[in-house]
Parts: C-alpha cells; sequence; structure tokens
C-alpha cells in the first residue's frame, strides 16, 4: 500500500461507517462492490408484509441514496467528491485479494449493517448489475453500465448467451412465476450485447466468412461470434451478384458446431437461401445434425409474438421448428424487392 493510501485509510474508515449509519437510518443496504480500479454501487431494499418478504436491488446512479451518502460522508471529512471511484480503489489495491488493512466488511457493524464493501469478481458483480438493470431509472444510461460491461468482456463475458447462463440461477424461480420479468430479462439481453459493440468490447470474427461452413467454422472455435459470423455471411451472400457464386457459398458443407440450435439454423438458412434465390437446396441441409430437435425455439423469445410468428416463419424454418419472422435474415444489404409483404392476405 502507498503512503498516501496509509494517509486516506483512517478517512476512508471514518467515511464509510458514516455511510453506512445514514443508510442504515433509511433501512437500505448499499453495497460497494470493488474490481480492479472500478467501484460499482448498488442498493438492496425489501419490504415484508407478514407473509412474505421481497427483496429489491437497485443500481446507483449519481443522485441515488448511496451515492449521496457515501459521497456526502468523504466531504464531511475532508475526502474528494470522487473519492469512491478514485481512492477507494486506490486504498484496496489491485488482485483479486484485498490487502491486509483494506477496509471491507460491513458499516456501521455486522450487527448493524447499512453499507458493505468487498471484493467482488466478474462472477458476482455481473450478475448483481444485471439484476439491478432490471428495474428501470431514468438516471441510469448504458455509460453508468460501461464499467461492468468492460469487466464482464474481460471475463470472457462477451454474449446474451454467456450473460444467461451466469444470471439463470439468480432469476429461474422468479422468471418463471412472472412473465413480465421474463420478458424483461430477454429484453436486457438483447441490450447487453448491444452494449458490448457500444464500448468496443463485442465479439471480434478473425476473418469475415464467405460461406456457412466458414460460418461453422468460426462457431466451433468461439461460440459466441455464431449470430455476428452469420450476419456477415448474410451481407457478404447478398452484395453477390453472380448465381453460381451464390450456389458455391451454400454448397461447401459445414462441421456441425456441436450446438444443436445454431446447427438447425445452419440447415435452416442453406435450405431457405436456396428457395428464396432460386437455387438447389445443398443435400447437407437435410442431413439429420442440420434438421434441428423435437422442442421449438421461437426468436425473438417474446410470447405476444409468437402466434404471428407460427403464421409467418418460412418452411426452412417451421420444419426444424425455427419460429421466427417472414424474412429472418434481414439486414442491411438485403434487396429491398424481394421482402415478403405479410400478413400475406393483405
Amino acid at each position: 500500500m502507498t503512503a498516501s493510501a496509509h494517509i486516506y485509510l483512517a478517512l476512508v474508515r471514518k467515511a464509510l461507517d458514516l455511510a453506512g449509519e445514514e443508510l442504515r437510518a433509511h433501512r437500505v443496504i448499499g453495497e460497494i462492490m470493488i474490481h480492479g480500479r472500478t467501484a460499482i454501487l448498488v442498493r438492496y431494499s425489501w419490504s415484508d408484509d407478514g407473509t412474505c418478504i421481497e427483496a429489491d436491488i437497485t443500481l446507483e446512479g449519481r443522485h441515488g441514496i448511496v451515492w449521496q451518502a457515501v459521497v456526502g460522508a468523504g466531504r464531511s471529512i475532508g475526502l474528494p467528491n470522487d473519492w469512491v471511484e478514485d481512492v477507494l480503489p486506490a486504498v484496496f489495491g489491485h488482485g483479486p485479494s484485498a490487502p491486509a488493512g483494506f477496509p471491507t466488511g460491513m458499516y456501521p457493524s455486522w450487527e448493524r449493517p447499512g453499507l458493505r464493501v468487498l471484493s467482488a469478481p466478474a462472477s458476482l458483480l455481473v450478475p448483481m448489475t444485471f439484476l439491478a438493470s432490471l428495474r428501470p431509472r431514468d438516471d441510469i444510461g448504458y455509460d453508468d453500465l460501461e464499467p461492468a460491461i468492460r469487466i464482464a468482456a474481460q471475463a470472457g463475458i462477451k454474449s446474451a448467451r454467456r450473460l444467461k447462463g451466469l444470471v439463470a440461477p439468480y432469476l429461474e424461480k422468479k422468471a418463471k412465476e412472472d412473465g413480465d420479468l421474463a420478458r424483461t430479462i430477454e429484453k436486457r439481453l438483447s441490450q447487453f450485447e448491444f452494449a458490448l459493440d457500444r464500448f468496443g468490447c463485442g465479439v471480434v470474427l478473425k476473418s469475415k466468412p464467405k460461406s456457412l461452413a466458414e460460418v461453422a467454422a468460426l462457431a466451433r472455435e468461439e461460440g459466441d461470434c455464431f449470430g455476428r459470423a452469420l450476419g456477415e455471411f448474410g451481407e457478404a451472400f447478398y452484395l453477390e451478384k453472380d448465381k453460381a457464386a451464390q450456389q458455391a457459398m451454400l454448397d461447401l458443407v459445414p462441421v456441425p458446431t456441436g450446438d444443436p440450435k445454431n446447427d438447425a439454423w445452419l440447415g435452416a438458412i442453406g435450405e431457405h437461401l436456396a428457395q428464396r434465390w432460386d437455387h438447389e437446396a445443398p443435400p447437407w441441409t437435410q442431413e439429420a445434425a442440420f434438421m434441428g430437435g423435437q422442442t421449438p425455439s421461437f426468436w425473438p423469445d417474446e410470447p405476444l409474438a409468437r402466434d404471428i410468428q407460427i403464421v409467418e416463419t418460412p418452411p426452412a424454418f417451421r420444419r426444424r421448428l425455427l419460429f421466427t419472422h417472414a424474412e429472418p435474415l434481414m439486414n442491411a444489404k438485403f434487396p429491398t424487392d424481394r421482402k415478403v409483404r405479410m400478413p400475406f392476405w393483405q
């Protein structure tokens, strides 16, 4: 620990204690999760009607009660306004383990908690931030989530699929009981991937695939790149004007990725593009590995849209129990004059 950190240590302890007392008076628990040089603040509150205890977790913005309590406590004893972001991580030090002397724990005491500070691995910080994001706040935007997004990416969590696997144990029961919550979860997962791209933390393709076989090869190496690789392939296919070249892009036989749903999508896309662009459906698309399973899959997974998805989904996807849009492979390069108008009877 540096000399300056030693100077601040006593003040930090006092500020945390003062903030903890204030938060306790408001019947909430604040939490400061430290990861490297990043501090994430959240608030936990609860209600008890005598039969059920409901807990709530909220990400703290600049005007949140936890931020205001810790900043105010620091200011009252001479710490700068940004002490939580700059001083606290500096006192904490680097690495996954807190050095001796760091004031990690419960404040003002274990018996009377109001604030807690802990060293948080990505496996805790990312799910807690995601849970907090399920309750929308007008003062919380993408920029407030950037530190957590970067921590997730550094930990290898670069897709909605991986994030969903990480947070599922915290949400499974509630999501089954609350349909609105399940929809919110899917929306936040989609926003997570958008945020990864916005901050330059998303999956980077090693090459731009020009065939479905190349898409499969990229996915076997890094499963999280499947969606992006498909998008790149789709653009290349639509930009190619030579019919023989388009047929060749479909004909090259992919090696299955090992993910049944991804392999079903490969088969459906190969068959669908052949049908829509008047090519021969490649024989590999009819192999069992690319025909899907017995469980229907909906994308996007929005219950309100399922009826129209069942109606609109093209044959190559329907026969694999993949339900989606009338034009499931739409992107910026899709020829405008080829778009299907749905419903068909309009």
